[in-house]
């Protein structure tokens, strides 16, 4: 008799097969999705890297592969102490050979040029203008248009502008730049614009010393490799945060910094101890503009509060937080007073003076990025100023003659 199977018999082997497929979907499941949303991450981080390369190249012209990822990395210290860093790059911001701001220069100037030198903090270095419009850059521009209209002289040369300041220098350090590495580019005119409150620091500052055992060299190829989307991302966020909620941050680390020095330690009103600081620095300064063979023209210094009948809430707290040792009044009180100081200092050194806090206080707010930093509209109106004292130092030592 024959049997009929039953069809839902299944046998033992079929039973493993089935059964262990499905084992197998079940436990292999969970990571493959895991390998797939980890796949999906990694490109996903590889293409917002690779857009913020490509941004820059289109944006700044900076090598996909530069070894360049801050501003930091344009400030180098050596034999001659600390200064900018010669042929270096990073976003907007181009050293040349001779590690000032700019285009490429020689190291001695062409023939009936009159060589002038700007000299001072980020300010003048360049921060929020966009890329050739920092105020060192619009100045020649300015003295070029003035030199046409004939305020020089008929027989006036070119003049050329080496921004050779970087953000956080000091008076001290300037000091010592121009005695080793500055005058051997034998500049005729040097224009300083430092910033008084750094004379605020917890510190007194003192001169970065060189150091000729330092091997400056162009940073490894490794540092191409780090990622810059992480700081751009950081970047992007800030600016994301509504204005209220970056000064309670800003307050904040003004107050943790305050409470770690304890009682007497912050700044309620003007030490007089560091105006005469300031004073003896500035005077020190003109000496050694001179020492080089070089005629000084000092300006005084500008800010977003001056002459302003609303003050910015926003801006003070902000600068106290790079200012913790001074309350806000006292930081707008000393940068006050700076302006007489400078005036003075100007007066008995018989050195010519541009009151840029006069020209930049009649300016819109809007000559401002924050507390300090020119926009391209603050930066055009200090370059015309600073044109004003460049050539009336020009025409006092005879250098509107072909730069003679």
């Amino acid at each position: 008799m024959t049997s009929v199977a039953d069809p839902t018999a299944r046998t033992a082997s079929e039973t493993f097969a089935r059964d262990g497929t499905a084992t197998s979907r079940r436990t292999s499941g969970p990571l493959t999705a895991m390998l797939r949303w980890a796949s999906i991450v990694v490109v996903g981080a590889l293409v917002l890297e690779m857009t913020c390369r490509v941004e820059d190249w289109v944006m700044y012209r900076m090598p996909l592969l530069s070894r360049f990822e801050s501003l930091d990395d344009l400030l180098i210290r050596d034999a001659d102490g600390k200064h900018g860093r010669a042929n270096a790059q990073f976003q907007k911001w181009h050293m040349n050979s001779l590690g000032t701001r700019g285009p490429e220069t020689t190291l001695i100037p062409a023939q009936g040029t009159t060589r002038v030198i700007t000299i001072g903090a980020s300010e003048t270095f360049g921060l929020r203008e966009s890329a050739d419009h920092e105020y060192p850059r619009q100045l020649e521009d300015s003295l070029r248009a003035k030199v046409q209209r004939g305020e020089c002289g008929a027989d006036a040369g070119k003049f050329e502008v080496l921004n050779a300041a970087i953000f956080g220098m000091t008076i001290p350090t300037t000091d010592l730049d121009l005695q080793t590495r500055l005058r051997r580019m034998q500049p005729k005119i040097v224009f300083a614009y430092p910033p008084p409150v750094q004379y605020l620091e917890d510190e007194l500052a003192v001169p970065v010393a060189p150091d000729s055992t330092i091997h400056v060299s162009t940073p490894p190829f490794r540092a191409a490799l780090r990622p810059r989307v992480v700081n751009r991302a950081r970047e992007q966020l800030k600016l994301l945060l509504p204005d209220r909620i970056k000064t309670l941050l800003r307050g904040s680390e003004t107050q943790r910094a305050v409470k770690e020095h304890g009682p007497g330690w912050r700044f309620t009103s003007v030490p007089q101890d560091r105006v005469a600081a300031l004073d003896s620095g500035l005077r020190q300064l003109v000496g050694t503009i001179r020492s080089i063979g070089a005629e000084p023209v000092l300006a005084t210094h500008a800010n977003i509060f001056d002459g302003r009948a609303k003050r910015d809430k926003d801006n003070l707290v902000a600068w106290e937080k790079f200012i913790p040792r001074a309350t806000g009044e006292t930081i707008i009180a000393f940068d006050s007073i700076s302006r007489a100081v400078t005036a003075r200092v100007a007066a008995d050194s018989n050195v010519v003076l541009v009151d840029a806090a006069k020209r930049l206080a009649s300016a819109p707010t809007s000559a401002f990025a924050d507390m300090v930093h020119f926009t391209d509209l603050g930066a055009a109106h200090m370059a015309d100023v600073a044109s004003e004292g460049v050539l009336a130092a020009a025409r006092a030592k005879n250098l509107c003659r072909g730069g003679q």
